[in-house]
């Protein structure tokens, strides 16, 4: 056994392995100029694999410690308020375009996943529970559990979205010759939530607060918008 049983059986367990795992991985994307690549990209995988691979080790031993650093979310996530408070100003004066395009974005996302889930032949429950994916994780395990999905994989799928938009978002609006913060922070939190949106607290602060703005209206458009919109769907496909 790689851990000791009194290591194990610690909530310091799952706090030390989450830190220096992520530890590890802002050296590894230092060493090799992976700069495209947030560490908790790197980081997840390697939790999984320790709780998959080392003998002697569960994840509930790996969660009682882990749920620390969850509760850790609430703040991060009130933590927002502050951009969003400095930027104020900006966000009331765009506020129509602001609304328009989290409604058009939400839109976007329940069609496009209702449409190629359909096209790849997933079924209706998979479908469901991918509808939300774009939403933050308590608000898309809601709005999956009101549609009929699978909670987990709403989770799961929600983790992978931002994870890609860590990563790929601020690549993809440079491709595209987007320099707009607002538009730029507006996509990222309308598209991959918190997890995307982090990646705009080292570019921009504004882009941090209308990203935060938007994942809040998000969350909202998708409980309002989903359940509406799937009896429709459904009679046309």
């Amino acid at each position: 056994m790689l851990f000791p049983d009194a290591l194990l059986n610690s909530p310091l367990f799952g706090i030390g392995l989450t830190v220096i795992l992520y530890a590890m991985s802002e050296i590894i994307v230092d060493r090799f100029k992976l700069n495209v690549v947030p560490p908790f990209v790197i980081a997840c995988p390697l939790v999984i694999c320790v709780i998959a691979f080392v003998p002697g080790v569960e994840y509930k031993q790996y969660q009682a410690g882990a749920e620390f650093i969850n509760f850790l979310l609430g703040p991060a996530t009130i933590a927002l308020a502050l951009p969003l408070y400095k930027n104020r100003q900006i966000i009331m004066e765009k506020a129509a375009a602001i609304a328009s395009g989290v409604t058009i974005a939400t839109l976007a996302a329940i069609l496009v996943v209702y449409f190629c889930g359909k096209t790849l032949g997933a079924s209706e429950q998979v479908l469901l529970s991918l509808i939300p994916k774009s939403v933050t994780t308590p608000i898309a395990i809601d709005v999956s559990k009101t549609l009929g999905g699978i909670p987990a994989l709403t989770t799961a799928a929600v983790i992978f979205t931002g994870m890609l938009g860590a990563t790929f978002n601020h690549k993809v609006m440079s491709l595209l010759g987007i320099k707009n913060d607002l538009a730029i922070g507006l996509a990222i939190g309308a598209s991959s939530h918190g997890l995307g949106t982090s990646a705009c607290a080292s570019v921009s602060p504004v882009q941090l607060a209308i990203g935060g703005v938007a994942i809040a209206l998000t969350g909202i458009s998708t409980s309002i918008l989903a359940p509406l919109l799937l009896p429709i769907l459904k009679s046309i496909w």
